[in-house]
């Protein structure tokens, strides 16, 4: 029996991969090739405890997939016993059916769905009303009775069957140990020595892989499942993904421990690789209270940014930071090593802190228009590198600065949604910008263009005397 355990990612194959499965075994199918086809490597562990529960570190997408394909084959071949014995494993005393693969994963409903599909009586029509938001095992296997039953009609359903069970490999690369920790942990490691050298797996799933083995280690395996599953939540409630986390969290050590020449690093290099790696020298509990810590800060930044009427004053900053990081280029690094360990409740600091991280990536954004103005027209003197680079930055810059100068105003309370949509997300990318006529909306006097350009001034103003300072 094939175990696919709790802390492995939800099935994920779709249609696209299935139909790609299905045109390959058909095109050898086909070619008569007698070589048959190979479908890469699976990795087990075995523990002598229980020598017939083999726990899948690697290889449950293709093995679930080609579980739904033969039971789909089954309904069309209901005497082929090598078909049954794929699925099922029949107690010799009982009589009763265990699946051949199981799943335990725990963050999604596979369990239950899997064992559903495995039921299927198409007899009864059970694929003629499959909907998109049907899930995968049923949309799947669905896809596989459709496409076989338009097959059989052309071609010799048990030829296919046999050349599938005959001629279709998986290479096993299992490891065995006294107990069943002992033997994950060396299939672990096989499975992580295999991503590193180019088979097709994520970043997170190594990730996953190491913190697991490093709470086997602590005999806290149990725990790690929930802190993960709460991880895995919360990257989705945030609309990041695992690897985001990661890289931010690649930064923050890099910031933090003033380590030079690393700035570019890839977080699973930088992880897996570097002497660095919080792998070596935290425990996998600190990892995953550091990792929830940035995402705390995120769900927090992102809650005072749209709720001004709650946050007041600290709305107005960190609306501010925010165009800085999607229209002004601020590195994300800089605002979670600046901001994710603070305290929240500090709105003060807060506000502080954004006031710092405001005035310097300015003053870098004008020493940016300095170094243009150098390059086109060689070394101006004060008076004209003062007027070209005020005229080139305002243009850059003159929707912030607008609203900067609204935001200097202590009675001036916060806008809400003050930018235009571009797109989803909220932290990453360009996906937001504000516009004139956007804030022209909340402040109609801000059609007077003496008043918007006093207001521009009273921001650079601002923004030099504060770097001055």
């Amino acid at each position: 029996q094939y175990i696919i355990p709790p802390y492995q990612r939800a099935y994920s194959w779709t249609i696209v991969q299935c139909e790609t499965l299905f045109k390959d075994i058909k095109k050898a199918f086909y070619n008569e090739n007698k070589d048959g086809y190979f479908l890469g490597n699976i990795v087990l562990a075995k523990s002598r405890e229980e020598r017939n529960k083999l726990e899948v570190i690697d290889g449950q997408q293709r093995l679930t997939t080609l579980i739904l394909l033969i039971k789909v084959l089954l309904n069309f071949d209901k005497e082929n016993k090598a078909l049954y014995n794929a699925i099922w494993i029949r107690n010799r005393r009982t009589d009763k059916e265990i699946q051949r693969l199981e799943t335990n994963v725990f963050m999604e409903k596979d369990f239950n769905y899997f064992k559903e599909v495995l039921a299927f009586d198409f007899s009864t029509n059970v694929c003629d009303f499959v909907k998109e938001e049907d899930n995968l095992f049923k949309q799947n296997i669905c896809y596989f009775y459709n496409e076989l039953k338009e097959f059989s009609q052309h071609n010799d359903i048990f030829k296919f069957a046999d050349f599938l069970l005959d001629y279709i490999y998986i290479l096993p690369i299992e490891t065995e140990d006294n107990n069943s920790d002992k033997a994950r942990k060396n299939a672990l490691q096989v499975f992580e020595t295999i991503n590193n050298r180019g088979l097709d797996l994520s970043t997170s799933d190594i990730f996953k892989a190491r913190l697991y083995s490093m709470a086997l280690n602590e005999l806290e395996h149990e725990e790690f499942i929930k802190k993960w599953a709460e991880l895995d939540r919360r990257c989705n409630e945030t609309n990041y993904l695992i690897e985001d986390v990661f890289d931010i969290y690649t930064y923050i050590i890099i910031y933090e421990n003033n380590i030079n020449g690393l700035t570019d690093i890839e977080s699973d290099e930088f992880f897996l690789e570097t002497k660095y790696s919080p792998f070596l020298y935290k425990k996998y509990n600190i990892i995953m209270e550091d990792l929830l810590d940035i995402l705390n800060f995120t769900d927090f930044f992102v809650r005072v940014i749209r709720n001004p009427n709650k946050y007041l004053e600290l709305s107005k900053w960190f609306q501010l930071v925010h165009q800085e990081l999607i229209d002004r280029r601020l590195d994300t690094s800089t605002l979670y090593v600046n901001f994710y360990k603070s305290n929240l409740n500090d709105y003060k600091n807060l506000i502080n802190i954004s006031k710092k991280i405001i005035c310097d990536n300015e003053l870098k954004l004008m020493l940016e228009c300095d170094d243009l103005i150098y390059e086109i027209h060689g070394n101006p003197n004060n008076k004209e590198l003062i007027q070209m680079r005020e005229y080139l930055y305002f243009k850059k810059a003159k929707n912030f600065l607008l609203l900067l100068g609204l935001y200097l105003d202590e009675n001036q309370k916060a806008l809400y949604p003050y930018f235009v949509e571009k797109g989803l997300g909220f932290i990453y990318g360009d996906r937001f910008h504000i516009t004139k006529e956007t804030l022209i909306q909340f402040k109609p006097e801000l059609e007077d263009t003496k008043k918007s350009k006093k207001l521009i001034q009273k921001a650079y103003k601002f923004i030099r005397e504060a770097n001055e300072n």
